[in-house]
């Protein structure tokens, strides 16, 4: 009896003690313990300059919001109509296109502005390099 009464004692003990070692044991992850502040910058890209001179040398993290919403280069592949108009000359390159109308797949040559106007209606597969306009 005296044995069971000193091995709940210590078991006890040791939660107590485990409990205070470790104070994020069991929770949420990053709900317990010392958070660092994370610098922000919104709408805007770090400077190369300012990125090697500032964040990297001190492995200080930085996190960008929102900032493919002012971009330009990222703007112009949001709709067919943009991506066409706004890319001089991608309409009439040639490319390459795989149908699957019939149960083989059949290699098509077309311009980009024709894939651009059917593949919604039909299943097309852009199956060449990507332009050189677009690189």
């Amino acid at each position: 009896m005296n044995s069971l009464v000193l091995i709940i004692l210590v078991t006890i003990i040791h939660l107590i003690f485990a409990a205070n070692q470790n104070p994020g044991h069991l929770k949420p992850f990053g709900s317990v313990g010392s958070l660092i502040n994370i610098k922000e910058l919104n709408h805007e890209y770090p400077t190369v300059s300012k990125l090697f001179t500032y964040y990297i040398p001190k492995l200080e993290p930085i996190l960008s919001r929102q900032v493919l919403n002012n971009d330009n280069h990222y703007s112009i592949w949001q709709t067919d109509k943009q991506l066409r108009s706004e890319v001089y000359g991608l309409s009439d390159t040639n490319i390459q296109v795989e149908s699957f109308k019939s149960r083989q797949r059949q290699r098509i040559q077309m311009t980009f502005g024709d894939f651009l106007d059917r593949y919604g209606k039909e299943p097309l597969l852009f199956a060449d390099n990507v332009p050189d306009i677009l690189q």
